[in-house]
């Protein structure tokens, strides 16, 4: 039985703010014979909402011996309750701003039809549909469908990064357990706490075929923390594995 979108919204999970630092390993693919990278994901417990901030830059190594950097980040608040999430986007190529995007969505209830006004990279303001999930929300429906033996979650997911519409993904979730052995560094903070495999498919362009048009792995614990990460980058398979991890207090309300 899966989550289906327009199903009612999880409980709130009961989310750690923190600081993470991920290693990013490449592959060799196509015209690129590797690189590496560093991220980094903070967020954090303001009151009514959650802040995050997301950075990452990847160096790349092509066949001619030169080097290129790609870099993203996203700064984003999303309120508790569901109702509102603000976002900004930057994306650059060898320290080039290449795009941005900036909007604030707002709803009059949690599930309900969200209506966005965007500023950049131009004046819009379109509706996505009833159900549709900010970033948090998401985590929590992928968190709340472990904790229910769910295989299966479906869901339409807006975080502003990618064009004027929600997004379509369906993620497999695995087996979890409360004993689960990093690639990396163990972390005193995440003994005990269960984690879950989930397999992410981002269908964008709506192909006919049903043909995801990317694809992301994660470990994922029950308090929000990704333990790992893969995802794609063209031809390149890109291994995120957690180096650091702080835990931050909350903001006093």
């Amino acid at each position: 039985m899966a989550l289906v979108l327009g199903a009612a919204l999880p409980a709130q999970a009961d989310l750690l703010p923190h600081r993470v630092v991920y290693t990013l390993d490449l592959g060799s693919g196509g015209a690129l014979t590797g690189g590496n990278g560093l991220m980094t994901f903070e967020i954090k417990d303001v009151c009514d909402g959650w802040a995050m901030d997301l950075k990452a830059e990847i160096a790349l190594a092509g066949e001619d011996g030169e080097i290129h950097r790609l870099g993203w980040s996203q700064v984003s608040w999303e309120a508790k309750d569901g109702k509102r999430y603000r976002y900004f986007t930057r994306e650059l190529s060898d320290n080039q701003e290449t795009a941005r995007r900036r909007g604030e969505a707002r709803r009059e209830a949690p599930a309900g039809p969200v209506k966005v006004v965007a500023d950049l990279p131009e004046q819009a303001e379109f509706t996505l549909p009833e159900g549709t999930m900010f970033p948090i929300q998401h985590t929590e429906a992928l968190i709340k469908g472990d904790a229910g033996g769910e295989p299966y979650v479906l869901a339409h997911l807006f975080d502003g990064s990618i064009g004027n519409s929600a997004v379509e993904v369906g993620t497999a979730l695995g087996q979890g357990t409360s004993d689960w052995k990093s690639p990396g560094k163990n972390f005193p903070d995440l003994k005990g706490i269960r984690s879950f495999p989930a397999a992410l498919a981002f269908y964008i362009s709506g192909s006919a075929e049903g043909v995801p048009d990317t694809e992301q792995s994660m470990r994922l614990y029950s308090n929000g923390v990704v333990g790992s990460l893969t995802f794609t980058l063209g031809d390149l398979k890109v291994h995120a594995i957690m180096d650091e991890l702080t835990p931050l207090a909350p903001e006093n309300c």
